[in-house]
């Protein structure tokens, strides 16, 4: 089973505040936190929550943990707002309360600060200069997010569902139990055609499907026998969780029937094995950022004649004297490096007139040329293959820059594959990411 590199990776973010100033003479504030991300396609913000409550105090330490996707491909600006609580309404319908200042901060500036903190002071636009207190933002790297359930399942003596002549082909599928107490399957299994002692053997199953990340969820594992028209028939189901099964050193666990299991001498209906039970360890791409991970860039532009002179304003490569307009190159180089950026310490980058040598390549297509050869270079299907001797991995991602798309979404498909194959990098040499 090949991994699922590209989860979304998850972030949670705390906030604490310190020498809030009092807006009443009187009476001490009573301080909340609202959290933002700023939509650039939409430009308008969408909020994330808020934290709770904490009355009269001006250095708040809220509880609340804010989960945000994190996108390597975009730039993710988050908006910390601090607000007194008036009581006059809800705490989202922020124009009833008072603000206290704003953060502003690219999530990416986070994920590589030093132990993954922030602090600043607050600002208000409506107090320029004004002292109003300090924030402090805190970021952890959800973790288990790539990591893998692997167990060795089989069962005995299974109830039988097809009378006297044959026997049950049983197959076995898997639920997690959602916040609002119903279930959700996550994964289901081969059937195995005319027996009770089915032996479905080592399964591995992603942690963020079987349980998100949770080992406690409680997990319902349902065995029925498979029928052709779809009806399948309830043969029986264990109730456990992932770390029932990690403690369980291979322990038969009872399969019971709802209609017989408060019948009088009523045992079980077979039993289910989860054997040589573990989880896998597969770092996430935010787990090497916060250990040091660095992506330096390099830039080549091929200066074709075909794109005519820089000096004609019909060239692909004009460049505008006045400086008030950026050719098409310029556009793309500006939009990537203000992403990649944030993971170069030095923010210094090689340009190279005619070639490269970074170890993912990523390859623009500008203007109306033919780029078939470019789109084999870009092996997403199938690996590259010259002579028999096959790629170990895709290190190419391919873009033409169409008329119509913004640069905006040439710049989220240039990039989106980057963590990916840093993670395929990693994995095949065994790296694991530096612990701080």
């Amino acid at each position: 089973m090949p991994l699922d590199t590209k989860v979304i990776e998850k972030v949670g973010i705390t906030l604490h505040a310190k020498d809030l100033p009092n807006l009443h003479t009187f009476s001490v504030i009573d301080p909340f936190a609202v959290l933002y991300l700023f939509d650039k396609k939409r430009q308008q913000l969408i909020g994330a929550g808020h934290t709770e409550v904490i009355d009269d105090t001006r250095n708040p330490t809220w509880t609340k943990i804010f989960t945000l996707n994190y996108l390597f491909e975009e730039v993710q600006e988050v908006i910390v707002q601090v607000y007194h609580n008036t009581k006059r309404g809800d705490l989202m319908d922020v124009e009833k309360h008072e603000l206290i200042g704003e953060y502003r901060f690219p999530l990416a500036n986070l994920m590589v600060a030093r132990e993954q903190k922030l602090h600043a002071p607050l600002a208000n636009a409506h107090k320029p200069g004004a002292a109003l207190g300090e924030i402090n933002v805190r970021a952890e790297v959800a973790t288990n997010s790539r990591d893998i359930f692997v167990a060795d399942f089989s069962a005995k003596k299974l109830a039988n569902k097809e009378g006297f002549f044959s026997k049950s082909d049983p197959f076995m599928d898997i639920s997690r139990m959602n916040e609002d107490g119903q279930w959700t399957s996550v994964f289901r299994s081969n059937h195995l055609e005319n027996t009770l002692d089915p032996h479905w053997g080592v399964q591995r199953i992603p942690m963020y499907a079987l349980c998100n990340a949770d080992i406690d969820r409680p997990l319902k594992i349902d065995i029925y026998d498979h029928e052709r028209s779809g009806k399948h028939v309830l043969m029986g189901s264990v109730s456990t969780s992932v770390r029932a099964m990690l403690s369980s050193n291979g322990t038969p666990m009872p399969i019971l029937e709802a209609d017989k299991k408060d019948k009088k001498g009523y045992t079980n209906s077979g039993t289910l094995t989860a054997g040589n039970v573990s989880i896998e360890y597969h770092p996430a791409f935010l787990e090497f950022v916060k250990g040091g991970l660095e992506i330096s860039l390099s830039v080549a532009i091929d200066l074709t004649g075909s794109n005519g002179d820089p000096r004609d304003p019909a060239s692909l490569h004009y460049l505008d004297p006045s400086k008030q307009t950026w050719n098409v190159y310029q556009q793309v180089i500006n939009s990537v490096t203000n992403i990649l950026q944030q993971y170069d310490s030095d923010k210094k980058y090689s340009v190279f007139g005619f070639g490269a040598r970074p170890v993912s390549v990523i390859i623009v297509g500008v203007g109306p040329a033919d780029f078939t050869d470019m789109r084999a270079l870009d092996s997403d299907q199938q690996r590259l293959n010259f002579a028999g001797q096959v790629a170990v991995r895709d290190i190419v991602q391919f873009v033409p820059f169409k008329p119509g798309m913004s640069v905006g979404q040439l710049t989220e498909q240039v990039l989106m594959e980057i963590p990916d194959q840093v993670l395929q990098y990693m994995e095949s040499h065994h790296i694991l990411p530096i612990r701080r």
